[in-house]
């Protein structure tokens, strides 16, 4: 099967990291891959070391009828079973063909842009609501868990070096992963590390709103306990090197950064959001505070970073989830299933 990933692509983010992980995930299965993105050298070396062709484009230029023809040249240059359009922004531009067309529905769900796909997929039950009330049909409309790092749970994990952000050796570290915008519940997080004076805080993640976060640091007074460390394409030595990750996310619908604290082995303790809610079972595998909480936080942070036990319990239980139900090996059939699945309306669409 020849598969044509085709977005516009960030400089860094959560969607950019599935594509890299789609690829290599579907490169032991013979698939034929090609990757249409914008600029950007790293990913397109690290998708050649894979084995996958990387097309590069600017996105979008000054005309859009310049876009459109640059990405359906390349699309019937390529001769694909299946386009998938990992961002809304570029669906649009997909002309009809002897192929199926999949779209992807992020989090901000927009019908307009992936009215012409064939079908859309998501990793979020409350995603393909809006769609099925955006009158698409349920049976256009998949919902497919997002991919785990590839090698979740299974390999040796060195913490990073705490003194690399200037963090206390003794210190309680706790870590969290972001896009940094408004609705992160960062600042409820802040208000949660006020509360705990002998404990730093690291948070991984890029965004707009990096300027007002640190404010709302420095309100709470924290700032000079917490590290904005950046984003970075691989989380798990970050998170490995703390006592504790939280994710204070309260309109979180998947999860991801949870299922990769668990692959790292962290005890986790979430915001009671959707996504989170629907993976944790409090004190279980993890532990659930009310959305926009501080106090619980505080005391869920504070008694996972005293109760050693409890917190290595959580942990395990943790990685024993993703390692029994989001592993790649339990993830990568099901794309493969619906793929397969598409693939069989090649012949009808090409017979019209």
């Amino acid at each position: 099967m020849n598969i044509f990933h085709l977005l516009s692509g960030a400089p860094y983010g959560g969607v950019e990291r599935q594509v890299e992980r789609m690829v290599s995930a579907l490169q032991p299965h013979k698939m034929v891959q090609r990757v249409m993105l914008r600029h950007n050298h790293a990913r397109a070396e690290r998708l050649a070391a894979i084995g996958a062709v990387a097309v590069a484009m600017s996105f979008p230029s000054r005309f859009a009828f310049l876009d459109r023809r640059k990405i359906n040249s390349e699309i019937r240059r390529f001769n694909p079973d299946l386009v998938i359009s990992w961002t809304a922004d570029v669906a649009p531009f997909v002309e009809k063909g002897a192929f199926v067309h999949l779209g992807r529905i992020g989090s901000d769900f927009n019908g307009s842009l992936l009215a012409n796909c064939d079908h859309l997929f998501t990793p979020s039950t409350s995603r393909a609501d809006k769609a099925k009330n955006a009158q698409i049909p349920s049976q256009r409309v998949h919902v497919l868990p997002h991919l785990p790092a590839l090698d979740a749970g299974a390999r040796e994990i060195k913490p990073l070096a705490r003194k690399k952000y200037f963090t206390p050796p003794a210190s309680k570290l706790i870590v969290t992963a972001a896009r940094l915008e408004k609705d992160s519940g960062l600042d409820v997080l802040f208000k949660a590390l006020a509360r705990l004076p002998d404990h730093y805080l690291w948070v991984a993640g890029d965004g707009d709103e990096r300027e007002l976060l640190e404010a709302q640091a420095h309100e709470a007074g924290v700032k000079p306990r917490t590290r904005f460390i950046g984003w970075h394409d691989d989380l798990a030595p970050i998170i490995a090197a703390g006592d504790v990750f939280v994710c204070p996310s309260p309109h979180e619908d998947v999860g991801d950064v949870v299922l990769e604290a668990w692959g790292a082995g962290a005890p986790v303790v979430a915001a009671d959001a959707l996504g989170p809610g629907l993976l944790i079972r409090d004190q279980d595998n993890g532990l659930l505070v009310r959305v926009g909480d501080p106090v619980g936080m505080a005391e869920a942070i504070k008694w996972l970073c005293k109760d050693a036990e409890m917190a290595r319990k959580l942990g395990a239980a943790g990685k024993a989830s993703v390692t029994g139900s989001y592993a790649a090996d339990k993830i990568v059939p099901q794309y493969l299933d619906l793929f397969k699945k598409l693939a069989s309306e090649l012949a009808p669409k090409m017979g019209a």
